[in-house]
């Protein structure tokens, strides 16, 4: 999550149970955040363990998908669907439907677009929910500042919200049971193989002079840092296209592309109005460190895109660009306006709930490719890139496959959102990254149930796991079976 973090600490696999405050010792964010972390995965694996990974409460359950009917009538409408309102646990997650009535496109954490998010509108496919965490601060919701510090007040804690998004995915399977295989089968395409290591000790000539290093081989920044590199444009990295080097460094998007920020992309600015392509700013920033100058690359947010982070896709042979960073070209501090970089739509551009300006810190330097069309740099494994002030981040793919075919190498696959966070320390000149490990992303982690099977015009709902709470009696976790529907089904429009 982009928070002002000074870093995270939590790993599951050193099995801590609780983090112990000792007395006269100064207080860490990590500290608190790990506190939260442990408590919450206990929390999750012990739901999980006696539900399963994804069920309803029987009897008074959310998430049930049924047929939406005209008022008063039995007719179905063919272009929505209903959502039960409830609760469910997913990897152990709760979550919530507290909206009645709520449908596929009235769904409260993912804005649909009329054509591109309409129903599949022929053939089979299963209606399924995703599920997973963002960070919420005061820009998002007002009413976690306390206006007691002042008005504005200062921006203290933030929050994590989980976000539920149901979905529909194309399957070609007749039956329900072959419809729930596929279904999982195709879940791990979406899951992302790219990995990264990170380091701050190699100097852009160690690998030709390795016995004389240079004295500025260290992290050279003033300032403890949190590195936030994230994955901006989805799918396979540069190098699997076929393209040459020179193709690659091009500013052509022919591959995944990444982008990154010294401040864990915490670095926000509220924006009050944007006519065309200047934007009215609500601050200034806290400080110069935390502020904007011409030059900056920045990213348009607001909640609709805030909540379109995930690309339930099987990575392409050649990427879908994600919306384009902006380029700062002036500011006029006096009036908090700042000009970015044109591009199509600026005109008709709108703004939707709780917009703001994001900053990022890449820019093309040594090692670096040039940036790509869509304002991030592109994203080429089996070398290493260049951040700043020593910071290097190496990308590559899952081992390559026993068999000895191809050319030894695999290539990753990198999903749009997905971030590596990599602490900096000024102590040790050095980031706190074990030597040479590669890691897969830090987050974003979904979690899917799938909900519903519909074809033709019924909806079959068995999809949808349920259990018996044990206040209920000790009867054993049972399947309900659920009556077919007639589907909702969104037209095709011309």
């Amino acid at each position: 999550m982009q928070g002002d973090f000074s870093r995270t600490t939590f790993d599951p696999l050193k099995h801590y149970s609780a983090v112990l405050a000792q007395q006269g010792r100064v207080q860490l964010d990590a500290d608190f955040n790990e506190q939260a972390a442990i408590l919450l995965r206990q929390l999750r694996t012990v739901v999980a363990d006696l539900v399963g990974p994804a069920r309803a409460p029987a009897g008074g359950g959310g998430f049930e998908i049924t047929q939406v009917t005209t008022d008063g009538t039995t007719t179905p409408v063919r272009e929505d669907l209903a959502i039960s309102r409830g609760r469910i646990y997913v990897d152990g997650l709760l979550v919530e439907n507290d909206l009645p009535g709520a449908t596929y496109w009235t769904q409260p954490d993912l804005r649909l677009e009329p054509d591109a998010d309409e129903l599949p509108p022929e053939g089979a496919f299963v209606v399924y929910l995703r599920v997973w965490e963002r960070l919420v601060t005061a820009l998002q919701d007002p009413a976690i500042r306390e206006i007691a510090l002042g008005d504005p007040g200062p921006d203290t804690s933030a929050r994590a919200k989980t976000v539920w998004q149901v979905a529909a995915l194309a399957v070609a399977a007749t039956e329900v049971g072959a419809a729930e295989q596929e279904f999982a089968e195709k879940l791990v395409g979406f899951r992302p193989t790219g990995l990264l290591t990170a380091q701050a000790k190699r100097p852009p000539l160690a690998a030709e002079d390795a016995c004389h290093l240079p004295p500025d081989n260290l992290f050279r920044g003033h300032e403890n840092q949190l590195y936030r590199v994230e994955v901006h444009t989805g799918g396979q990295a540069w190098w699997a296209n076929g393209s040459t080097d020179t193709a690659r460094r091009s500013a052509v998007l022919s591959g995944a592309t990444f982008k990154w920020s010294r401040e864990n992309a915490s670095v926000v600015f509220p924006v009050v109005s944007l006519s065309g392509a200047v934007a009215t700013l609500g601050s200034p920033g806290r400080d110069g460190k935390l502020g904007l100058e011409v030059g900056d690359r920045v990213e348009l947010v607001d909640d609709a895109t805030a909540g379109r982070v995930a690309d339930d896709v099987a990575a392409a042979e050649y990427p879908v660009a994600a919306s384009r960073l902006r380029t700062v070209v002036a500011i006029d501090a006096a009036d908090l306006r700042v000009t970015l970089d044109s591009q199509e739509g600026d005109d008709d551009c709108g703004l939707g709930a709780n917009p703001f300006l994001r900053r990022w810190d890449h820019l093309p330097g040594p090692g670096t490719p040039d940036i790509a069309e869509d304002g991030a740099l592109p994203l080429i494994e089996g070398r290493w890139h260049e951040l700043e002030d020593g910071v290097q981040v190496f990308f590559e793919g899952p081992p390559a496959p026993p068999d000895g075919e191809g050319d030894g190498r695999s290539t990753g696959t990198y999903r749009r959102g997905d971030y590596w966070l990599i602490p900096a320390r000024t102590a040790n000149g050095d980031v706190l990254w074990p030597k040479n490990e590669f890691r897969p992303p830090n987050g974003v982690e979904y979690h899917y149930a799938p909900l519903a099977y519909v074809t033709g015009d019924t909806v079959d709902a068995t999809l949808r796991k349920t259990f018996v709470p044990l206040t209920e009696g000790s009867a054993p976790v049972r399947e309900e079976p659920k009556p077919k529907t007639t589907a909702g089904r969104r037209k095709t429009t011309g």
